[in-house]
């Protein structure tokens, strides 16, 4: 079971880096076309970023929280992360400085929310589960936190169609000091809030998104949230089955 696991999670990675880069590249060449915009919010962060992880959350059975080790370690790290990513980087100044309304920020935070759920659900549930035992094993543990920033890395240099090796190098950084805000937490929710704050601020400093299609990011979220709902109620019954 731990082997198929293993495999299992090693292959879904790749169908999410092949999915993200093959979203991404028909975006730019229709210019975030409503067609580009479905695969990338309904095939790509819905189904592959969310279903998938999940899934395997329940025929494993994962849990999304283990028991902290370091809680005051755990949060200085992913406060770390965010001053260096949205204060430092000037990120959060220039999305200030935009004057967003509020109509727009919600889009923004409708299309963020799935697309950040599904790179926490691969780098906080999916990788931790498949390094068995990382919490009792020195070696396993830095494995871990290495194989968190890598993540990172690569997902925002397939991001960037391998353009952008600097974003990429700075998406690894800040994936290393979450992965570190991981492993002293072992809490995916307070992980993922923590990617979704920053993410949403660089995204809205980027300015790219404002034509996106408001009908399509409803989906996306309503689609993520309707994963994440029956997850929780067949959790539930499994516990007052128990």
């Amino acid at each position: 079971m731990k082997t198929n696991s293993v495999y299992l999670s090693i292959f879904s990675i790749v169908v999410f880096y092949i999915g993200w880069g093959v979203s991404q590249l028909l975006s730019t060449k229709t210019q975030y076309s409503l067609l580009s915009s479905l695969l990338f919010s309904i095939v790509f962060t819905g189904l592959i970023g969310c279903f998938i992880p999940i899934y395997f959350k329940n025929r494993f059975h994962w849990r999304y929280n283990k028991p902290g080790s370091n809680r005051i370690a755990g949060y200085l790290f992913l406060i770390l992360a965010i001053v260096f990513s949205t204060i430092l980087s000037g990120a959060f100044v220039k999305a200030i400085d935009l004057k967003y309304s509020w109509s727009l920020i919600l889009k923004y935070i409708l299309l963020f929310f799935p697309m950040s759920l599904g790179i926490g659900l691969f780098a906080f549930l999916l990788i931790p589960n498949m390094l068995h035992d990382w919490n009792k094993n020195k070696i396993k543990s830095v494995l871990l936190i290495v194989s968190i920033s890598i993540f990172f890395l690569l997902s925002f240099y397939v991001d960037s169609l391998f353009q952008d090796m600097e974003l990429a190098a700075t998406m690894g950084f800040i994936g290393l000091l979450l992965g570190l805000g991981y492993f002293f937490l072992r809490n995916f929710w307070v992980v993922y809030l923590t990617l979704f704050i920053i993410m949403l601020v660089n995204t809205l400093a980027d300015n790219k998104y404002d034509e996106y299609s408001y009908w399509v990011v409803i989906a996306s979220t309503l689609l993520s949230l309707t994963i994440l709902a029956f997850d929780f109620i067949k959790n539930r019954k499994s516990r007052t089955e128990s």
